[in-house]
């Protein structure tokens, strides 16, 4: 049987940071205690993938209207860079297993 002061301890460490994690009403982690990193990987919708912003981190994605397809931040890259989502068959087996490992590639037959 718990105490009352392990208790209290319980309640006082829920929902705040270096403590508990709850959850919401859906069952679900309410997005408050999750890391920034975790909640603001999408930037955004671009009309063109020049405008995409010069860096990125790992989970970073944006959707380009010009493509009309999702463009991820590719960490693993010899020179990090976006990358559009959707690459052909040659593009894919040209990338190494942790190339290919970074971002969720969709392929689409060689022209």
């Amino acid at each position: 049987m718990a105490s009352a002061l392990s208790y209290e301890l319980f309640e006082a460490k829920q929902g705040v940071a270096d403590g508990i994690a709850t959850l919401d009403a859906s069952g679900q982690l309410p997005m408050t205690q999750l890391p920034p990193e975790a909640v603001s990987a999408y930037k955004g919708t671009f009309a063109t993938s020049a405008e995409l912003p010069a860096t990125g981190a790992l989970g970073d994605y944006a959707y380009v209207t010009e493509t009309s397809s999702y463009w991820y931040w590719n960490s693993v890259l010899a020179t990090p860079a976006w990358v559009n989502q959707q690459i052909t068959e040659a593009e894919y087996d040209a990338l190494s297993p942790a190339e290919r490992a970074a971002v969720p590639y969709v392929v689409i037959p060689n022209p």
